[in-house]
């Protein structure tokens, strides 16, 4: 974020680093704990002390003695002794803790990671125990891609899940003041965004419309015009393509070849960083973008400051040359984030079944809200934080961050099945709006949160193969900017598919198969 911009109270949904650390479980005095969520099953027959160390996210502190560490001791029997980590050093940590095999009785992993190191048989075999995690085991019905962190047949890891998310996408926002004072129509195709960029070129003569931080806003926008970027899963023939070197792809580069050629996008495109993007959509000089609607909300109130009118606002997703519209929704839930437990734990069924009351109703709203009476109330059979609770932190930087921080809730502490009705409380209107629009949208497509699980062979093939077609791919930008002309297009599509395009779509299309 851009330094000279105002702290947002709009909280952004963000990757979460997990983590944990060394430490065998230790035995106390029996205890029992009952879930009362979906199951209503014993969830522990005895105390047991677990450590767990995760990473940090700078946004929010995570703290050793809160409301929600309580909740799970008081309804799992299992004390989670917490030792965070910054999340820039823990990449470091944990490898050394995976590649010495002296992994602690929970730790955080990426997907990757998980299969990485499952055969090694560090992890306990979580669908071993299936029949005895019934909110689990529900969650896995409703989340079938779930599916692809099985390794060989078995699932190593507990992922983190949704029950509900402000909803965002990299979609289309624009200056709809400058629509209006420019009398325009909201465009509704790209010939019609191509125009409505062409106007406001004419009347702001020193602007450039269309700006991006480098190339992140590829992936959508050639999926909005009906092919791919890279690797691409198409959801109707259920595969994956790789759609730089198909004919669609071909179009979108001259369009984007068209915009730059008539200075309607940014020249810089290929190369702002996330700083410089901010820059010019904060102060004027840029009109539109394609990608996280979440930040317009930073962009209008520093815009607001000088000219209350100005406001990006999200237009629908546009119809393409096949007459279809697609978008670009971000994946349901965080399944690329997950939390192993190590088979040396003394107790990994009560390890297992705390998670599975995470995943409950009950472990939901307490991994999320805190304790009843305490940090929320229930309202209409729902879950809301008391008004003193957030009066509390009003005057913090990040209020929402500061107040789940002390509760110890949300995506950045311990909850695996996110509940973001905090954050719904105090989030601006317009993302709430845009949660809705989105999900209503006649192109909605929520993306796949993950890859298959490949072999250690496959990997060693697609890494070998992306050696191969990673300079190619540098020269998607010389098309864009006419520094290599479009005539030569179909030859250069031909040498991607000489560098193993075909066989690295048949090894994800492959791994896709083992687990559908």
């Amino acid at each position: 974020m851009n330094n000279r911009m105002k702290v947002s109270t709009v909280l952004l949904s963000v990757v979460l680093t997990s983590s944990a650390v060394l430490s065998a479980c230790n035995e106390k005095e029996p205890k029992t704990g009952t879930d009362s969520g979906s199951g209503g099953q014993n969830v522990a027959q005895k105390e047991i002390s677990v450590r767990m160390t995760r990473g940090e996210n700078p946004a929010q502190a995570i703290k050793t003695d809160t409301p929600v560490l309580k909740e799970i001791l008081k309804h799992t029997g299992v004390k989670i002794s917490l030792e965070p980590v910054p999340g820039s050093n823990y990449l470091d940590k944990k490898r050394v803790l995976l590649s010495t095999n002296n992994i602690p009785d929970i730790i955080g992993l990426e997907a990757l990671e998980v299969a990485e190191f499952a055969k090694t048989g560090m992890f306990v075999p979580i669908s071993d125990y299936l029949d005895k995690l019934p909110n689990f085991s529900k969650v896995l019905k409703d989340n079938p891609e779930i599916k692809k962190l099985y390794v060989d047949g078995k699932l190593y890891s507990f992922p983190i899940t949704e029950n509900y998310k402000i909803q965002g996408a990299k979609t289309l926002l624009v200056r709809t003041d400058i629509l209006e004072e420019l009398k325009l129509p909201v465009p509704k195709t790209f010939d019609d965004l191509y125009n409505v960029l062409k106007k406001m070129k004419e009347a702001y003569p020193s602007s450039y419309p269309w700006t991006t931080r480098g190339m992140s806003f590829m992936d959508a926008f050639a999926l909005g015009m009906g092919g791919g970027y890279g690797m691409t899963y198409d959801s109707d023939s259920k595969r994956y393509f790789y759609g730089t070197n198909k004919p669609e792809f071909k179009e979108v580069l001259a369009y984007l070849n068209k915009l730059y050629a008539e200075k309607l996008l940014d020249p810089d495109f290929s190369i702002n960083t996330k700083q410089n993007w901010d820059e010019k959509l904060s102060t004027g000089k840029s009109f539109f973008y394609y990608d996280n609607n979440q930040f317009a909300v930073n962009y209008n109130q520093v815009l607001q400051e000088k000219n209350p009118k100005a406001k990006f606002d999200r237009i629908p997703y546009l119809t393409n040359s096949k007459g279809k519209a697609k978008g670009f929704l971000y994946a349901k839930g965080w399944l690329v984030d997950n939390y192993a437990v190590s088979v040396k734990t003394k107790d990994p069924e009560a390890v297992l079944k705390m998670f599975d009351w995470m995943y409950g109703q009950e472990g939901t709203i307490a991994t999320n809200f805190g304790t009843l009476g305490q940090t929320y109330e229930m309202v209409d059979g729902k879950p809301k934080i008391l008004d003193s609770v957030v009066a509390k932190y009003k005057t913090a930087g990040d209020p929402v961050r500061a107040m789940l921080s002390d509760i110890g809730a949300g995506l950045l502490a311990m909850a695996v099945n996110i509940d973001e009705g905090p954050m719904k409380q105090v989030t601006h209107p317009d993302l709430l709006r845009w949660s809705e629009e989105l999900l209503a949208d006649p192109g909605a497509y929520i993306v796949p949160a993950l890859t298959p699980g490949f072999t250690s062979v496959e990997s060693e093939k697609l890494k070998q193969i992306t050696t191969k077609i990673s300079p190619l791919e540098q020269d998607v930008v010389k098309f864009i900017m006419g520094a290599k002309p479009l005539a030569d297009y179909d030859k250069w599509a031909e040498s991607l598919k000489s560098a193993g395009v075909p066989e690295m779509e048949k090894i994800y299309n492959d791994a896709l198969a083992r687990v559908q």
